[in-house]
């Protein structure tokens, strides 16, 4: 008997320490930005030249349905590349401020706002009811094949990348992004 009582003692100590470290988990995820991030992976001016890095391709496939090459759609204008999930709670408070940049600056930067379409926890209709839900008009591209994912390594949602008209990734960063460090890339990235 007592090595029952103890048992369940010690089971009702794990499931409190658990509910704990969820709660302080939610709690730090919801406050942590990318700043520091964003800060670090910038491309800064320096006296050595930084080595360049290409993006690499991918296919998604767009609202419609249709397959996308990452690459046909570089050469234009600067890319944000966006890496995000609607179960996501860090994507959901970044996306009002991608929103809010996509319509300030849709004419000189592109946005490629990658759903991580897994088909189980994440499918194509859960991410539109999403976007439709919250009204948001940015391009959105779904990676059915995980194929982008694996290519950016994108294992943490959201992930942003800074791409230059030219292909290289300027800059990047893991986390929810605040929408003045958003705005302060995208206006490195034009300067490009």
């Amino acid at each position: 008997m007592k090595q029952r009582t103890k048992l369940i003692g010690i089971v009702i100590i794990l499931i409190i320490l658990l509910a704990g470290a969820f709660i302080l988990y939610q709690n730090l995820s919801k406050n942590y930005t990318a700043e520091e991030t964003a800060e670090e992976t910038s491309s800064n001016e320096s006296t050595e030249k930084q080595e360049t890095v290409t993006a690499p391709d991918f296919t998604a496939e767009n609202a419609k349905g249709k397959s996308v090459s990452f690459f046909s759609l570089t050469g234009k204008k600067p890319i944000v590349l966006n890496f995000w999930a609607s179960w996501c709670p860090p994507c959901k408070q970044e996306m009002p401020g991608f929103e809010a940049m996509y319509k300030k600056y849709s004419d000189k930067v592109d946005f490629v706002m990658v759903n991580m379409t897994d088909g189980a926890r994440e499918t194509k209709k859960k991410a539109s009811d999403f976007i439709k839900k919250q009204g948001y008009t940015f391009p959105v591209y779904y990676d059915t094949e995980q194929e982008a994912a694996y290519n950016y390594q994108a294992e943490s949602l959201p992930t942003t990348y800074f791409v230059s008209r030219d292909g290289d990734i300027v800059s990047g960063a893991r986390g929810a992004m605040a929408e003045s460090t958003l705005e302060s890339e995208i206006k490195k990235l034009i300067k490009e």
